[in-house]
């Protein structure tokens, strides 16, 4: 993607949140952090009802400790649709600002030809937002070096040539959906480790401190 087009991308999603910002009433006070986790995510007012419902629906899916890591940052995260049969994208998270994010979704490939792959996508993309939001970049890097080799790469990309990010989110996904995904998974080609529950055991550690200090 090209650095004009993530520009634009990140001024549309400011503009987004700041639309956010004012639909709270003049001298209300601003949301608390304990409000911010509670209230979800926030859909732009064009995101299509229909699929609003599947993309909390794959929320639900995801096994506790990892919903418990997505709750954390779902309140934070502003989730639009985009429309591209072709291209290869199906979705894609954003960092706008300290604690803002957005989800966007290519909702004309998971209503066509990849609806099977709903669930993957929105745990996966969310992932990257657990990433930025609260896993330290060590666990992270430990995590994503436990991805088995597949001894090849795909383009500069995918399989052994993917990014820590990407190696985390794809299979942070996989664990939090117990390995109920496509071959492709999220695109990146990545086995899954041997064992998701023992990959998984830091971030439920993880998740767990995160909730004892609530």
């Amino acid at each position: 993607m090209s650095a004009v087009r993530i520009g634009l991308l990140v001024v549309l999603a400011l503009c987004a949140w700041e639309a956010v910002a004012r639909a709270t009433a003049p001298g209300q006070a601003q949301p608390s952090a304990a409000d911010v986790r509670a209230r979800g995510l926030t859909f732009s007012p064009d995101f299509p009802a229909g699929d609003r419902e599947w993309v909390l629906a794959s929320l639900e899916r995801a096994r506790p400790e990892a919903r418990a890591l997505i709750d954390e940052i779902d309140g934070m995260t502003y989730v639009t649709a985009f429309r591209d049969p072709d291209a290869w994208l199906s979705g894609e998270a954003l960092t706008v600002s300290p604690h803002h994010y957005v989800l966007r979704i290519n909702v004309s490939k998971l209503d066509g030809n990849r609806v099977a792959d709903r669930d993957v996508i929105v745990i996966h993309e969310l992932g990257h937002i657990v990433d930025f939001e609260l896993i330290p970049d060590a666990l992270r890097d430990r995590l994503a070096a436990q991805v088995p080799s597949s001894g090849t790469c795909i383009g500069d990309w995918g399989a052994d040539c993917t990014s820590a990010k990407e190696r985390f989110a794809d299979t942070f996904a996989k664990w939090a959906l117990r390995g109920a995904v496509s071959a492709w998974g999220a695109g990146y080609g990545l086995p899954a480790p041997v064992s998701l529950e023992d990959w998984g055991a830091p971030l439920a550690a993880f998740a767990a401190r995160l909730q004892a200090a609530r």
